[in-house]
């Protein structure tokens, strides 16, 4: 039997795509492929396991990463990106994996080394989350998130909380610098963001 990965890859496509005209912004192309494949990509390079937390578009998404497509349960849809990652950090619970390496689908320029980066620093703290800093700007949805955060996370989400920075400085969050260009984490909202 071989042993559990201590960390799954979780790439973040459930959101409504409300400033992409209400288009699933993971399927939007960018450079010739979908955005979401691109860090699809990435992640893959870092993390053998990558589920994909996706709310809609499902058998496309199914297409990209068999059987590990991840749904919020009900009382968790249309709660943002939180409910996304606390939704892989219980998949990555179930699977024995200590952490998930989180990612959202809107930043197609990332790195397998930022997010291998990311990882290392994690490593070193296994207890408080990595999440990238750039330019003096922090990222909190690329890092590494303990599975032994998903209660608090969980408590975060039931009081109604969604800033994902305030749940990420809650928890002690470690930023990580990552001297990349600024096209790693460049997000790609909206349809004008596609054309460059």
């Amino acid at each position: 039997m071989t042993q559990p990965e201590s960390i799954i890859g979780l790439l973040l496509a459930g959101g409504k795509g409300t400033r992409m005209g209400g288009q699933d912004k993971g399927l939007m192309p960018w450079c010739g492929q979908a955005m979401a494949e691109w860090v699809l990509h990435a992640l893959k390079a870092v993390t053998p396991t990558v589920c994909i937390s996706a709310n809609r578009s499902l058998e496309t998404y199914e297409h990209l990463a068999p059987g590990h497509i991840l749904q919020d349960p009900q009382h968790l849809q249309g709660q943002g990106p939180l409910a996304g990652l606390l939704t892989g950090l219980k998949t990555a619970h179930t699977l024995g994996a200590r952490a998930v390496l989180v990612c959202p689908c809107d930043t197609p320029g990332i790195t397998p080394d930022t997010l291998s980066a990311l990882v290392t620093a994690w490593k070193t703290q296994p207890d408080r989350p990595a999440i990238a800093e750039h330019n003096g700007r922090l990222h909190p949805l690329h890092g590494v998130y303990p599975v032994a955060l998903m209660d608090q996370l969980e408590q975060w989400l039931a009081s109604d909380n969604r800033r994902v920075m305030g749940f990420a400085k809650s928890v002690a969050a470690v930023a990580v610098d990552c001297p990349e260009t600024g096209e790693v984490f460049a997000n790609r909202n909206n349809l004008q963001d596609l054309e460059h």
